[in-house]
């Protein structure tokens, strides 16, 4: 029905040629309007898009508006003029986004950053801990293996094994120390290196439960430090006890407060009680004479308010086969060889032959008894170090260059691997195993590292070693300090009490984190107004 309706109406207007002009030219004007609306729509479009982007990525803003407005609706186009204006406007608007959105896809990729290269640092002392501190992470990721999470204040260790500090006051975390070590993709694992493939760049590492991994670097630092020397002398492993360590100021302090408490048990016989109470130092560097000083302080200051029988008993041996602080000006071992004397410490200058396990024989045949013994003689290469495909130095330390490069068994540097500290030793011109020599090599190598990264317009300098100085402390108010010394560097001694200010005040801003500062501040003072803590968990 409906179609036949529409049919004739189509056929009536064949039939009128003036009403199917008039239904014509309404229906142009109506799509010449029409077109006109999109052209101005579109031209305002493209004007926001062509606003947006930079100039020279697209087609102007005022080429796209010309081309509408040439293209206005025109009463001789057959095709219908306002769609073939649209159409253009269109088409310009098209290639416009699409050069836009191209060119804003290639930027974003070309900003992308390309992926940084991995130091990986073994181990967490002076020079491990100041590499860490100051390598550039924007422009590396690192990795630090080590058997400890801390990097232990060595000058202030023989403080804790008497209670004038605890000993997380010695203790630096290495994440204080470096922030970027818990975010990913940085990393700290507990573990210990346990071999190097130079060729396959791989650490690999043992945790404390014995399982193996292995760590990819790109460059390497090795710096796991030494062990204490025993100069293969018979039971120095079995009845010693280091010092190096927050784990031995511990087993240290145990030992002594335990001493001190069999002493006082009833029954016990009047020898045995001597034996407890004999501490027996050997080795006369800054450790050995801080340790016997601060022993001594205790005596004095503590044990003989709190327990005066047991102090009175108490006898403190200092064994060196030479001078005491050997390093140091001749005047100034003196002054430390008679403020200890003076204190209650039996100096002994000879060599030790055996150490059994109430007793140490000397060199001349004579026995020393102990209750407790700390050995604090030189260092040595550890097992980890010898075991690795380098060179080495006389004393079993690993050969380096002057860019702190280790070397082949040929004598070659190995490139990307590195060693600084106690382990490291330059052949020709080693220098001693002390903290401020591995705090320079950190500090050295980490800017020799950081520049790799830059454009290098000159030849790196090599690691250049610079004397600042020697401090060591006694008893409470005395000290003796050596400053300067280095090559053309006048030396300045001087000792006593304002050596013992120097003496604190260095070491505490040279602590690595204002935590620590604090809490040795807090521990000086309460000490010195309550006491140590001799307390025995």
């Amino acid at each position: 029905m409906e179609r036949e309706r529409e049919r004739g109406r189509e056929e009536a207007l064949r039939g009128c040629p003036e009403l199917t002009m008039k239904r014509a030219s309404t229906s142009a004007q109506t799509s010449s309007k029409t077109a006109g609306s999109m052209n101005g729509g579109l031209a305002r479009i493209a004007a926001r898009c062509t606003s947006r982007a930079p100039r020279g990525w697209c087609v102007s803003r005022r080429q796209t508006v010309m081309m509408s407005a040439a293209n206005a609706p025109d009463s001789d186009s057959k095709k219908g003029p306002g769609s073939v204006g649209a159409l253009k406007v269109v088409q310009t608007l098209e290639r416009t986004v699409e050069r836009v959105g191209s060119k804003q896809f290639s930027l974003s990729f070309a900003t992308r950053p390309a992926k940084k290269q991995r130091v990986v640092i073994l181990g967490t002392g002076w020079g491990a801990a100041r590499l860490a501190k100051e390598l550039d992470m924007g422009s590396y990721d690192l990795t630090v293996v080590s058997p400890r999470n801390h990097m232990v204040f060595t000058p202030l260790l023989a403080s804790t094994t008497v209670g004038t500090l605890d000993f997380r006051s010695v203790a630096v975390s290495i994440r204080s120390l470096q922030p970027a070590l818990g975010l990913e993709p940085n990393h700290f694992y507990t573990a210990k290196a346990k071999a190097v493939d130079p060729e396959a760049q791989t650490v690999t590492c043992i945790s404390d439960e014995g399982s193996e991994f292995e760590v990819q670097y790109d460059k390497l630092a090795i710096a796991t430090g030494a062990q204490g020397s025993t100069f293969n002398i018979p039971g120095v492993d079995e009845y010693a006890l280091p010092l190096r360590d927050v784990a031995d100021a511990s087993a240290i302090k145990d030992k002594l407060i335990k001493n001190i408490a069999k002493s006082q048990i009833p029954g016990t016989q009047e020898a045995e009680r001597r034996r407890l109470l004999n501490f027996v130092i050997v080795g006369g560097g800054p450790t050995g004479v801080e340790f016997a000083g601060e022993l001594s302080n205790l005596v004095k200051e503590d044990l003989a308010r709190a327990v005066p029988q047991v102090s009175c008993s108490v006898r403190i041996t200092l064994i060196e086969a030479r001078d005491i602080l050997g390093s140091f000006n001749p005047d100034l071992r003196l002054y430390a060889s008679r403020i200890l004397s003076k204190s209650g410490v039996e100096i002994v200058k000879a060599q030790v032959k055996e150490v059994k396990e109430t007793s140490v024989v000397l060199s001349d045949g004579s026995e020393i008894e102990h209750g407790l013994l700390v050995w604090s003689t030189g260092v040595g290469p550890t097992p980890f170090i010898t075991s690795l495909p380098f060179g080495k130095s006389q004393d079993g330390r690993l050969a380096v260059d002057e860019f702190q490069r280790v070397e082949d068994m040929e004598g070659n540097a190995v490139e990307n691997v590195y060693s600084l500290g106690d382990c490291a030793c330059n052949t020709l011109n080693p220098l001693p195993t002390t903290a401020q020599v591995a705090e320079q090599q950190g500090k050295w190598l980490s800017k020799h590292i950081n520049d790799q990264c830059q454009p290098q317009e000159e030849e790196p300098e090599p690691f250049k070693y610079t004397h600042l100085g020697q401090m060591s402390a006694m008893t409470t108010g005395s000290a003796v300090t050596d400053l300067g010394g280095g090559s053309g560097t006048p030396q300045l001694s001087f000792s006593g009490f304002l050596s013992w200010l120097s003496w604190r005040a260095v070491y505490l801003t040279k602590l690595g984190s204002f935590q620590n500062k604090l809490y040795v501040l807090l521990n000086w003072s309460t000490s010195q107004m309550m006491g140590r803590d001799l307390s025995r968990w």
